[in-house]
């Protein structure tokens, strides 16, 4: 009893340990992401005070606005330092920071002779509820400008900063930017160069000729066509760090339809692997590369009542539109024997053209 005691500890015990390490990695690399973003949106913000007029030449920042699901009280303190550094390092202005324009956690009373109200002013100044005591405060300082700051983030975990500068006076808005950054290079995703692949289309396909099992050598020339319509579902694996290229599987069912000779008409469980090849420069637009060459090898099996499984290779050139939405024109081959028999009373052999071509679009996540 003891041994399954000390052994249920030892395994919360390391359990717990690896949550508080995920936790903790986890957490230095949130800080090592908002620390880039950061060096970005300074980057950015330096360059566009050059147009900051000149009759601003001291500033305060006297109002923050942020979702506190998303940034902490520390992130917060962080940013609003960086963009002061800014303001200091890189225009003729003079940064304060008065104590009255300090975020408060108290609550406010307001009361009059018949009400009573209590106010929950958490993350903001008692001067950002008064205009009378911003006011006091902006006289107090000589502060020619008061900088309201707004911090967002966006997807994918980007982060947006606007700013708005306003006359303490006339409480006229006299300077605004918008800045964004995001954690290129630093916030690795789980499921980078992973996707999951839904194609379907047609394929032009030749029936060549048939037998009968009473004659089995003696082939009668067909020549008519087939139309193979197919839908498949696979799942794609990148193998270098530009997702470049891909490996994978698939799976799914070809349907042969045909008017001018029924006898040809069969269904197909498909099975095969892929590989995908970059051949053009990467698209900003789209994130991805435009022009992929392909190469899929799989087996039919036939389905139903009839026999013979078919081996086909299919060359691919592949287009994508966007991220998420391409086509590919694609050539088919059989490699092994292309024929099917039926399951009528003679058990007739249908052999279908070694070649085809077809077009399918995929949709990819």
């Amino acid at each position: 009893m003891m041994r399954i005691f000390l052994g249920a500890l030892l395994v919360l015990t390391i359990g717990l340990s690896s949550r508080i390490l995920a936790q903790q990695s986890g957490s230095a690399v949130d800080r090592n992401a908002e620390s880039y973003m950061m060096r970005q949106i300074s980057s950015q913000l330096a360059s566009e005070l050059s147009d900051l007029p000149v009759s601003i030449r001291r500033i305060a920042v006297y109002k923050m606005n942020y979702n506190s699901n998303r940034f902490s009280s520390e992130s917060i303190a962080y940013i609003k330092g960086e963009i002061e550094a800014v303001f200091r390092e890189n225009a003729p202005v003079t940064v304060v920071s008065p104590p009255e324009l300090d975020p408060t956690d108290k609550l406010k009373i307001v009361g009059t002779d018949s009400t009573l109200r209590l106010m929950n002013i958490k993350g903001r100044s008692l001067a950002d509820m008064s205009p009378e005591l911003l006011e006091q405060v902006a006289d107090k300082y000589s502060l020619s400008g008061l900088v309201e700051l707004t911090v967002q983030r966006k997807t994918p975990e980007g982060m947006i900063v606007q700013l708005r500068m306003m006359s303490p006076q006339s409480r006229e808005v006299i300077w605004a930017r918008s800045v964004a950054a995001y954690p290129v290079g630093f916030q690795e995703k789980d499921d980078v160069g992973k996707r999951v692949v839904i194609r379907f289309g047609t394929t032009l396909m030749s029936n060549e000729s048939y037998s009968t099992s009473l004659a089995p050598s003696t082939e009668t020339l067909v020549e008519t066509t087939s139309l193979n319509y197919s839908f498949n579902v696979g799942y794609r694996q990148s193998f270098d760090a530009e997702n470049s290229g891909y490996l994978g599987f698939y799976t799914g069912i070809n349907v042969i339809r045909s008017n001018e000779s029924n006898e040809f008409e069969a269904n197909f469980w498909e099975i095969g692997i892929s590989f995908d090849q970059a051949i053009s420069a990467k698209s900003e637009s789209i994130n991805d590369y435009r022009i992929m060459l392909g190469v899929d090898a799989s087996v039919w099996l036939v389905q139903g009542d009839k026999e013979g499984n078919m081996i086909s290779f299919n060359p691919a050139l592949m287009f994508n539109m966007t991220q998420n939405i391409g086509f590919e024109l694609y050539g088919q081959y059989f490699l092994s024997d292309r024929s099917i028999k039926g399951a009528d009373a003679l058990s007739n052999t249908y052999t279908y053209g070694q070649f085809g071509y077809g077009v399918k679009a995929y949709v990819q996540f």
